[in-house]
C-alpha cells in the first residue's frame, strides 16, 4: 500500500476529518488532503508521521479498530503486528514502511518513448495460422495461461478477418504474465494488434492503476506502439478495488468475446471462454459499458498524425497554478519568443497556424502570473555547438502542427537563450538546471505538482502522452525531484547557469 493509501485507510477506521487530524498534529488540513489523495508525498523524515502514529495509536481505542488496523497491516506490510511492542511504534513502522523505489520503473518507459521508431514488429517463427471463423463453437474453453494464450489468438484473428472495422473494448486486472514471459508470444501478440489496428479498428482500453505502480508502468510501456497509432483510448476506473477476485473482459461486438476470472495472481486455474454466439457477446458487452461509465481517460496521445487537440491540452495544462519541472534536451516552447514561433508559421496550415499563434501570444501571461507564487525549474541539457552552427537544432514539438519539423538557425537558438538569461535575471521563481546527462535522451517530462504530467518523445516524430491521474502524477513528481536533487548536489549557482548560457550564446 502507499502511504496515502494507509492515511486514508487509517483515517477511515478512526472516523477522523482531515481538519480533525490536522488541529491534533499541527497541519493544515489541505495539506492532510493532498497526501491523502497521493497529491503529497512525506519527505524523508517528515516530523509529522510520529504525531501521526501517537493520535492514531490514542483513537483506536476499540476492539474492533485494533482487528481492523491488525488485519490491514499483515496483509499489506512484512511488518508483523504481534512483534510491535505498542500500538503506536507498530502504526510508526507501517507508516514509515518504504514504498519499491520507482525511478528504474520510470527511466524503462522514458527510453522505450525517446528510442520508439515505428517499425513492424517481427512474427515469431512457427505462430499459429489464423482462425477459421467456421471452425469455431458458440464456445469455447482454453484452459490456464497457456490456454488464454490461445484464446486471445483466435480472438484477434477473428477481429483481423472481420471486413467491417468496429470499437474493440478490453480490459483485465488479471495477472499479464501469460503476455509477457513468452517473448515469441508476444511478437505475435503485438504483429496481431497492429494489424488489427492497420484494418481500421479502434480500441477502448481500462487500465488497472491499483497494481504495483512497476507493474503498471510496464504493462503501459508495452502499449506505446498501439498508443503512437492514435486508433487506442485508454480509460481507468478510480473506484478503489481489493484486487482479490480478478475479471478479463475482451470484445468485439461483431465478432467474439474473452473473459475470464482468477483469485489473485492465479492465472493458471482460471478457465477462459471464448464466445461467438451474438447474444453472449451483446451481454459482455452491455457490462463493459456499465463498467466504462464509472471510468475516466487516462491520457490523451498526440503525435503528427493524430494532433487532435494537443495545444489546448498544453493550454489547459499550463493555466493550471502549481510548482513545475521540465526536463527537456530541447528548449522549451513556453520559454521561446513569439518572434522566433512568427518566422515558422508559414508552412502550415492557416487553422494550425492560428493555434499555434494564438498559444504563442497567450503563454507569456500566463507564464508570468504563474511564476508570482510557484517555481517553474528546468532540466535542460544543451546540444553540442556544432549541431546548432549547422542548423540541425530541433525546436521541440515543431512537428506537431503540421508534420513538419523545423529547425532554429544560429541566431535564433541564440535568440532563445538569451531570452532564458533575461527570465532567469528578472524571476527568482524560474530556474534552469544544466546537465550533461544522456542517459533519458530523446525524452521529455513535464510535470505540475498534483495537476498532471506530459511525457513526450523529442524526436521526429514527436509524440505526447497528457496523463492527469493522481498516482502517476505524483510518481512522476517524485522521480523528477529525485533528479533534481542530484543536480542540486552539484553546487547549482543561478550566477554560474547564467553565466555559462552567456558565454554559450556569445558563441553563436
Amino acid at each position: 500500500m502507499t502511504f496515502a493509501e494507509k492515511l486514508d485507510l487509517l483515517m477511515i477506521i478512526s472516523r477522523t476529518s482531515n481538519s480533525l487530524l490536522a488541529r491534533n498534529i499541527s497541519l493544515d488540513a489541505s495539506f492532510i488532503s493532498r497526501l491523502r489523495r497521493g497529491v503529497r508525498t512525506p519527505v524523508e523524515n517528515a516530523g509529522y508521521i510520529p504525531a501521526m502514529a501517537r493520535y492514531f495509536a490514542r483513537i483506536c481505542n476499540s476492539e474492533y479498530q485494533k482487528a481492523a488496523l491488525s488485519e490491514a497491516i499483515k496483509n499489506s506490510s512484512k511488518i508483523k503486528p504481534h512483534e510491535a511492542e505498542t500500538l503506536e511504534n507498530l502504526i510508526l513502522q507501517w507508516l514509515l514502511e518504504k514504498m519499491p523505489d520507482n525511478s528504474g520503473s520510470i527511466d524503462n518507459f522514458l527510453q522505450t518513448v525517446g528510442g520508439f521508431q515505428f517499425k513492424r514488429p517481427a512474427v515469431a517463427e512457427n505462430a499459429e495460422a489464423p482462425t477459421d471463423p467456421g471452425s469455431l463453437k458458440d464456445v469455447e474453453i482454453f484452459y490456464g495461461a497457456q490456454g488464454k494464450r490461445t484464446a486471445v489468438l483466435h480472438f484477434l484473428s477473428l477481429i483481423a478477418q472481420c471486413p467491417t472495422p468496429q470499437t474493440i473494448l478490453l480490459y483485465s486486472n488479471e495477472d499479464l504474465s501469460w503476455l509477457s514471459e513468452d517473448p515469441a508470444y508476444f511478437a505475435r501478440w503485438a504483429a496481431l494488434m497492429l494489424q488489427v489496428l492497420k484494418n481500421g479498428n479502434r480500441i477502448k482500453m481500462i487500465h488497472t492503476i491499483n497494481r504495483d505502480f512497476d507493474e503498471m508502468l510496464t504493462g503501459i510501456k508495452g502499449w506505446v506502439p498501439l498508443y503512437m497509432t492514435g486508433s487506442v483510448e485508454p480509460y481507468y476506473c478510480p473506484k478503489t478495488r481489493d484486487g482479490i477476485f480478478r475479471r478479463t473482459l475482451f470484445i468485439a461486438p461483431q465478432t467474439a468475446a474473452v473473459t475470464s476470472s482468477s483469485v489473485r495472481d492465479g492465472i493458471q486455474n482460471a478457465a477462459n471462454l471464448l464466445f461467438t454466439r451474438p447474444e453472449a457477446i451483446a451481454a459482455l458487452q452491455n457490462e463493459y459499458q456499465d463498467f466504462l461509465a464509472l471510468c475516466r481517460p487516462l491520457m490523451r496521445i498526440f503525435n503528427p498524425f493524430n494532433p487532435g487537440n494537443y495545444l489546448e491540452t498544453l493550454t489547459e495544462f499550463e493555466a493550471e497554478k502549481g510548482h513545475t519541472i521540465l526536463r527537456t534536451n530541447t528548449l522549451s516552447n513556453i520559454t521561446m519568443p513569439v518572434s522566433i514561433a512568427l518566422r515558422h508559421t508559414e508552412h502550415l496550415a492557416k487553422a494550425a497556424a492560428e493555434s499555434l499563434l494564438a498559444y504563442q501570444s497567450e503563454k507569456n501571461s500566463r507564464f508570468f502570473d504563474m511564476l508570482e507564487d510557484h517555481c517553474f525549474t528546468e532540466i535542460l541539457t544543451l546540444p553540442e555547438l556544432e549541431t546548432i552552427l549547422q542548423g540541425k537544432a530541433v525546436m521541440g514539438f515543431s512537428d506537431m502542427p503540421g508534420g513538419i519539423p523545423a529547425y532554429y538557425t544560429p541566431q535564433e537558438y541564440k535568440e532563445h537563450l538569451e531570452n532564458v538569461i533575461i527570465l532567469l535575471k528578472s524571476h527568482n521563481n524560474y530556474h534552469v538546471h544544466l546537465t550533461d546527462e544522456e542517459q533519458l535522451d530523446g525524452s521529455m517530462v513535464y510535470v505540475k505538482e498534483g495537476v498532471g504530467v506530459l511525457v513526450g518523445k523529442t524526436t521526429y516524430p514527436s509524440v505526447v502522452f497528457a496523463v492527469n491521474e493522481s498516482n502517476m502524477t505524483s510518481a512522476f513528481w517524485d522521480y523528477m525531484n529525485i533528479h533534481l536533487l542530484k543536480d542540486t548536489k552539484k553546487n547549482y549557482d543561478r550566477r554560474h547557469t547564467i553565466a555559462h548560457l552567456e558565454a554559450f550564446a556569445a558563441q553563436l
